[in-house]
């Protein structure tokens, strides 16, 4: 194998495919990078079995065909270190050389044949979502996920697939959201409920998505792939049946008094706050006010030995006055992400749940409960 290329090639193709390098597996060759040089392209290669990521690189030249693993942390700790110039990859055996200018490193590879083959995901549910949409949507219900290993149900995120309509809903039994959204369908038209997990999403919505780069989904009986223009993503699907979500959504009837406030407002507000919060203990860590009053929305926040910090913010307000107790992470977590420059906040009572999202959209929600006081 010989491939000539830039290091920043090199480096994107092994960072790209390094969250599926194995920590910890009995299959020593899991803890590699499967390199592949092969027609025009530069291919890279990881699984930890509950998930895989491909790579291909085109902005190279081959040489010589051939391939193989090298040690994924290893190598990827040397690519960020070397010098911004062409490189010269090249393999003899089991050994791997990297050479720019008048320098070589070299390091040892491991055994092709120990390396797994990437699962083919068969199955005729499968469609194309526009990559900057399907980011977006992703991006704010997987704030509702879980991290708790022990409660896998709660680390993924449910599609429920209905023909042309897909709804994605995270929650981590604390807060809860849902999204509304839509593909072209280009397999069967059937309903179909699947959990896919969290970190194999994580790493699709880092993604730098073009104007036009889209996401090709097909799910298979226990897997899924997302394949993009040059990326393919292959996880394990959860088992398991996820909880009924709807009857934790409170009907509009029991909305008390709604408010609409500008994002980048609020989430200052609230980053401020929590920097004062982050000073108290155990279950009382990242507690904040929130009141509604009389076109205010309050945010207060106390610590017996730092200090307190008192806001207020001017709102649209419909309905009563409402003062509640909150968890600041639970907020900040989605006004960091939501694509919205204006809050619509809906307040069922004092120890029922909180919602946001935006203004004339009923296709999201997230939903937050409160603390008790």
């Amino acid at each position: 194998m010989k491939i000539k290329c830039e290091k920043a090639s090199f480096l994107h193709g092994l960072q790209a495919v390094a969250k599926a390098v194995s920590a910890k597996n009995t299959i020593y060759a899991l803890s590699g990078i499967l390199i592949i040089a092969e027609s025009d392209e530069l291919i890279f290669r990881a699984t930890n079995i509950e998930m895989a990521i491909e790579y291909r690189e085109k902005d190279v030249t081959i040489v010589e065909e051939g391939s193989l693993v090298v040690p994924g942390r290893y190598i990827l700790e040397i690519a960020k270190k070397l010098p911004d110039e062409s490189l010269e990859l090249a393999s003899e055996g089991y050994t791997f050389f990297i050479r720019y200018g008048d320098s070589e490193i070299t390091v040892n590879g491991m055994d092709r044949e120990e390396f797994p083959d990437l699962p083919e995901v068969e199955g005729e549910v499968r469609g194309v979502f526009p990559l900057f949409r399907f980011e977006r949507d992703i991006r704010e219900v997987i704030v509702a996920a879980s991290a708790d290993e022990s409660r896998p149900l709660f680390t993924g995120v449910l599609f429920e697939i209905d023909g042309e309509e897909v709804n994605f809903v995270a929650t981590d039994t604390h807060r809860l959201a849902m999204k509304k959204s839509s593909w072209l369908s280009k397999g069967e038209t059937g309903k179909v409920s699947i959990i896919v997990p969290n970190k194999i999403l994580q790493e699709i919505i880092r993604l730098e998505a073009e104007e036009d780069s889209v996401v090709e989904i097909v799910v298979g009986a226990k897997e899924i792939s997302f394949f993009t223009a040059d990326t393919l993503f292959v996880s394990r699907l959860i088992e398991g049946n996820f909880p009924n979500y709807h009857q934790v959504i409170p009907a509009e009837d029991r909305v008390k008094a709604v408010a609409e406030v500008d994002a980048v407002f609020l989430l200052a507000t609230l980053e401020r706050a929590f920097v004062l919060s982050k000073e108290l203990v155990r279950e009382h860590i990242g507690r904040v006010n929130i009141a509604l009053i009389n076109e205010r929305l309050v945010v207060d926040s106390r610590s017996p030995e730092m200090g307190h910090i008192h806001e207020e913010i001017p709102v649209a307000q419909q309905g009563e006055d409402m003062a509640l107790i909150f968890n600041a992470r639970y907020l900040l977590d989605i006004l960091r992400v939501i694509d919205s420059e204006r809050i619509v906040m809906r307040f069922t009572g004092v120890n029922t749940p909180l919602l946001l999202g935006r203004p004339d959209d009923d296709n999201y929600i997230y939903l937050a409960l409160p603390l008790k006081g």
